[in-house]
């Protein structure tokens, strides 16, 4: 047997044992993700006597001036004392509290009047049976739709609550914050709530609540998920480097389309992985890899050259496998860190690739993406000719799937509005050169 035939033998057994050691962790990361589902679905509890540390709940007035007063002229025959509650629930899991609520059992008379910035569900229990419950939000209602027991004293709707009687507070899911409740290994995240109520005597016992929550854990989060994660991208750079090395060794065009084939499966594992640490961007670096391709043609390159386009491509956002994936996820907007953070998947992503020998500008799409025409981009402000081909036509290719993309905050682009910003943008952010073909391209294939 020649010395290329033991090179081809030696390669498919290391193939092989790479691919065995591939699925043996497969199956382990399945197992892994199902018990990160179960552990996302449970639904836990913490009252005053619970002795759980992930979590601490505190109810207690308000010590302001302004934060407690007399109402008198009630009609109710009495006056009674207003108080704000603040409601401080704080999370110390290191991990995100993905949703929460409470319910507060009175023991003794009070009327709820406010709060901020949820709902209250209400339960009222009738002395000659039956019950009466109703979720409402007690900074927006109309009056004739409350069905609780009520009294309206000039604007202030007054709830009455007694012995036997609760109500849930279910946290408010918009701008407020309320859910979820962020937290990590490094921070514990917290949220106040305000609740108003009306008294007789004073201070309402607020000491008797049951919070009920749940957490979430990424399968990338915690010690397991970064062995998992680095595993994948080690079994990956290695069968990098066995399908180049068959390739060298075979020498004949049928076995280099089967090896291109399987160096490019490769890659595509490895873009997945990027593209999941991110469930907004599934898909997004195979099609910006297309993309790029058919701009490569457009602009007359050869196949070979337009095959190295579209592996590059395929690998743009590897970088974002050092980025922290509850950055990636946010659908708020990011703070000035939180975007310094993202700007480094360019940097971290061209390291990774410099040393790959056999898509040899893989690094350069990487690196130089989000530079802009004119200069103003990052990370190191190129303009023009100075950011390399390969870069331009990728970042065409990847502000057409951005806008051509459904995300948190938006809805995607017409196809018009997508044409109007690329024609904007020509000479600024984008080579005028690529986006002239990529708008050819719209036209002849109906993009």
């Amino acid at each position: 047997m020649n010395r290329i035939e033991n090179v081809k033998k030696i390669v498919k057994i290391l193939a092989a044992v790479v691919l065995a050691i591939t699925a043996l962790v497969t199956v382990l990361f399945i197992i892994h993700f199902v018990s990160i589902e179960k552990y996302n679905d449970e639904w836990r509890i913490f009252t005053p006597n619970s002795t759980s540390t992930q979590v601490l709940v505190d109810v207690h007035p308000r010590g302001g001036a302004t934060d407690s007063w007399l109402k008198r002229d009630t009609g109710l025959g009495t006056n009674l004392i207003g108080k704000i509650y603040d409601l401080v629930v704080t999370n110390n899991a290191h991990t995100n509290m993905e949703d929460w609520q409470i319910r507060f059992n009175i023991g003794g008379n009070c009327y709820l009047n406010n709060g901020w910035c949820g709902t209250f569900e209400v339960h009222q229990f009738k002395e000659s049976g039956g019950e009466i419950s109703q979720t409402i939000d007690l900074r927006n209602y109309e009056y004739s739709e409350v069905g609780l027991k009520n009294y309206l004293i000039g604007s202030d709707l007054l709830l009455p609550l007694a012995d036997g009687d609760y109500f849930i507070y279910h946290p408010d899911a918009g701008a407020s914050g309320e859910v979820p409740i962020k937290g990590s290994s490094d921070i514990e995240g917290s949220v106040t709530c305000g609740i108003i109520l009306y008294s007789t005597f004073g201070d309402v016992d607020l000491s008797d609540y049951e919070l009920s929550y749940r957490l979430h854990k990424s399968v990338w989060e915690g010690s397991e998920g970064k062995v998992y994660s680095f595993a994948y991208a080690f079994l990956f750079l290695f069968l990098m480097i066995l399908g180049t090395v068959y390739i060298v060794s075979v020498g004949f065009e049928e076995r280099f389309v089967k090896q291109g084939q399987m160096l490019e499966d490769s890659m595509k594992i490895c873009c997945n992985l990027a593209d999941s640490r991110d469930y907004h961007s599934k898909g997004h670096s195979e099609r910006v890899a297309e993309l790029s391709r058919m701009i490569g043609e457009k602009m007359g390159m050869d196949k070979s050259d337009c095959d190295l386009v579209y592996n590059a491509a395929l690998l743009h956002n590897i970088g974002n496998v050092a980025v922290s994936e509850q950055i990636l996820r946010k659908n708020g907007k990011l703070t000035g860190d939180e975007y310094s953070d993202v700007k480094k998947h360019t940097v971290r992503g061209s390291e990774i690739l410099r040393d790959v020998k056999s898509i040899p500008h893989a690094w350069e799409a990487a690196l130089y993406h989000h530079e802009r025409y004119d200069g103003t981009g990052y990370p190191y402000g190129k303009k023009e000719e100075e950011i390399p081909l390969i870069a331009r036509i990728v970042a065409v290719a990847d502000a057409y799937d951005a806008m051509n993309t459904d995300r948190p905050y938006r809805s995607k682009l017409m196809r018009e509005q997508i044409r109007e910003e690329l024609i904007k943008n020509r000479g600024t952010q984008f080579d005028p050169a690529v986006v002239t073909a990529f708008l050819d391209l719209m036209g002849e294939r109906n993009l």
